[in-house]
């Protein structure tokens, strides 16, 4: 019988109540691997207090410690290179735009995007550590990973050494998305939106995705009984941006809290648009998945969002507000015959990103790495 490919993954975004963007593309990708590819995981996380989201049906074990000096990613830097040894991996995949320096197997990484390297640094140690360190780590590793053809070239732009060993793996998205609906919306949502008609806003608070630029596009509306379902936002956000809505707006703007993916799923094919003014992506699920749920979508074609557009996309100047109400404005008015026929289009092309080819291109990089051991 062939002995397993033993393969490790950084997987801190597994290691929380509530997967986000690096946690879904983790789940998703590792819950792919079937018998045939003789896979074994091991997944290493920090917080032993917090949930471990574990791939399915998958023949893994979670390793999950502390170590010293999280001013410093000593964790990272350190910690997790030391604990490999017992588990003879034959791969260690850093999944969340860092890795170790220190590399006692063949590396992999992913670099989702270099949104990091474009943040102001407020101290020489975070200087040092994303403008020194991870660049060094990166050329020592066997192979790098990214997740769009624009994020391939801001890594090279910034990185052009790189190009050798850099592969770009898009995203997929849920097989749910091709199934039957699931169950209604929350209750909560259900009596707060009061059987009005709504939009959906994703992305919360960071200043990238402009929950302002939404609201100011619900704002133009002619239709004052349409609403706009906000999601993203944790707890205190949301309080913080409903005392922050304007008072025209008051009544009219939903704060839904963390939704399953069942759930998310409901809420776009409930919708009557999805606005995504997001000014940059390392990939962009909602563009997909509102296509995939049948939903039309509003984004500009900046980054990597210029590689979504699909049947059911409006794409829009991202400073031009006139555009954007509009095009919500169509997407509200917009039949239901001619919405029916976009999104059987719409279906058939979010069937070139499944998860299952995320996973077949990953094997190919990790055997193709193992064999440099």
């Amino acid at each position: 019988m062939t002995e397993a490919l033993r393969i490790g993954i950084s997987a801190t975004s597994l290691n929380t109540a509530h997967l986000r963007g690096m946690g879904k593309y983790l789940l998703e990708m590792c819950s792919q691997a079937g018998p045939a590819d003789g896979v074994a995981w091991t997944l290493f996380a920090q917080n032993a207090s917090k949930p471990m989201h574990l791939p399915r049906d998958q023949q893994v074990q979670a390793d999950i410690f502390d170590f010293p000096g999280d001013r410093f990613s000593l964790w990272e830097q350190v910690g997790l290179p030391r604990r490999i040894g017992p588990h003879r991996l034959d791969v260690l995949h850093w999944a969340e735009n860092t890795m170790a320096w220190w590399q006692p197997c063949p590396a992999v990484v992913t670099i989702h995007d270099t949104i990091p390297w474009e943040a102001e640094t407020p101290t020489r140690w975070q200087h040092w550590y994303w403008h020194r360190l991870m660049p060094a780590a990166f050329r020592r590793c066997a192979a790098v990973v990214t997740i769009s053809e624009s994020s391939r070239r801001d890594i090279l732009a910034r990185w052009p050494d790189l190009e050798p060993k850099l592969s770009v793996i898009p995203h997929g998205i849920e097989a749910a998305y091709f199934e039957p609906p699931p169950s209604s919306l929350p209750a909560t949502l259900t009596t707060e939106l009061a059987s009005a008609r709504f939009a959906v806003y994703l992305g919360g608070p960071m200043k990238r995705k402009r929950f302002d630029w939404a609201l100011q596009t619900l704002a133009a509306q002619p239709d004052a009984t349409l609403k706009l379902v906000a999601c993203g936002f944790g707890a205190d956000a949301r309080k913080v941006a409903r005392l922050a809505l304007p008072r025209e707006l008051q009544g009219r703007v939903v704060f839904a809290e963390f939704l399953s993916d069942a759930e998310l799923l409901a809420l776009y094919r409930a919708a009557v648009a999805v606005l995504y003014p997001t000014l940059y992506e390392g990939f962009g699920f909602p563009a997909v998945e509102a296509q995939a749920a049948g939903t039309p979508v509003i984004f500009s074609p900046l980054g990597s969002l210029a590689e979504l557009v699909g049947p059911l996309t409006t794409l829009v100047p991202a400073e031009d507000l006139a555009a954007w109400a509009a095009a919500l404005h169509e997407a509200a008015t917009l039949s239901a015959e001619a919405r029916a026929a976009k999104a059987a289009q719409a279906a058939a092309w979010a069937q070139g990103f499944r998860w299952g080819e995320s996973w077949r291109r990953h094997l190919e990089v990790y055997r193709r790495v193992a064999g440099c051991r």
